[in-house]
């Protein structure tokens, strides 16, 4: 198998992620979610007459958190825009809760994650150079807990975990 630039550079930055930032936020209390992040219209390119994939067959969905409501992804198929990509990484803070309303003051901090099937959820991105994997677990950490104050203002936090037990009681009857 032949992997092209975008594939390596992927699977470069992903083992910076699995390597040394994810067990450093682990220590600091993350742990992976059972709630994925979903595919939408921005990993997606319109070429040729149809929708393409920017993320490849090596891209994870998997979400992180440390605190409810927030979930932390590694956004490891879009860095490759900037001229060192093999270093950029995308972290999103998502909220995981479908076609929420924020408060006004919150629309700019958290941009629509538009899904391809219909629907929203909310993210916060900022990016990382993984050249410096110590300083991206401290910023990770602080933008989380910056992004968990920010909500608390508003009086959302509440309101997201009743929205998230409310979501796993409904999960469950579905089960059974």
């Amino acid at each position: 198998m032949t992997l092209g630039l975008r594939e390596k550079l992927e699977l470069i930055r992903q083992g910076i992620i699995r390597g040394y930032i994810i067990p450093g936020l682990e220590e600091k209390g993350y742990m992976v979610t059972t709630w994925k992040r979903p595919v939408s219209l921005e990993d997606m390119v319109l070429k040729d007459g149809g929708w393409r994939p920017i993320y490849t067959q090596f891209t994870s969905w998997e979400t992180y958190a440390k605190d409810h409501p927030l979930c932390v992804y590694f956004n490891t198929f879009y860095g490759d825009v900037y001229e060192k990509a093999y270093r950029i990484c995308f972290i999103e803070y998502l909220l995981n809760i479908k076609n929420l309303q924020l408060p006004p003051r919150l629309i700019g901090v958290f941009t629509r994650l538009n899904l391809h099937e219909g629907g929203y959820y909310w993210k916060h991105r900022i990016s990382i150079d993984l050249n410096f994997p110590d300083a991206c677990i401290r910023e990770i950490d602080a933008t989380y807990d910056e992004l968990l104050v920010m909500l608390d203002r508003e009086g959302l936090l509440d309101l997201l975990e009743e929205k998230a037990r409310e979501g796993c009681q409904r999960r469950r009857k579905d089960l059974k």
